[in-house]
């Protein structure tokens, strides 16, 4: 369940302390986000608008959701790599009532994400919604 995933994700950021261990966290799944994410899909069409990073979304299946996701950032790409863990394999109908700030809050990284990539982090799940 969508929620039991957010909330795991939460504690073990907390655990690490998102401002010591939890940023060594973040920069480890983005690495492994980089890795993963084709030269290729970095298009337009999965470009995410409005992050102050350069940032893409594939959407590989709508339902159940299968997403692929990177940043120039590894540590935008270890944040949208949290979405992928939550995401991957629940039913579309699980993000309908979410926005980018519920997730974020949820996460517990509301303290520690700016404005501005709130705003591309929200446009990432907005598009996952279409």
């Amino acid at each position: 369940m969508v929620i039991d995933k957010i909330n795991e994700i939460k504690d073990t950021l907390q655990s690490l302390e998102i401002g010591k261990m939890g940023l060594h966290y973040l920069v480890d799944l983005g690495k492994e986000s980089q890795k993963n994410y084709s030269e290729e899909d970095k298009t337009e069409e999965n470009f995410i608008h409005g992050c102050t990073s350069y940032a893409w979304i594939k959407q590989i299946n709508k339902d159940p959701i299968r997403i692929n996701t990177v940043s120039d950032s590894v540590i935008v790409s270890g944040i949208l790599y949290l979405l992928e863990k939550v995401f991957n394999g629940e039913p579309k109908s699980s993000i309908d009532d979410l926005d980018g700030q519920d997730v974020i809050d949820g996460f517990g990284l509301d303290r520690h994400i700016s404005n501005q990539r709130l705003r591309g982090f929200s446009e990432a799940i907005r598009m996952m919604k279409e």
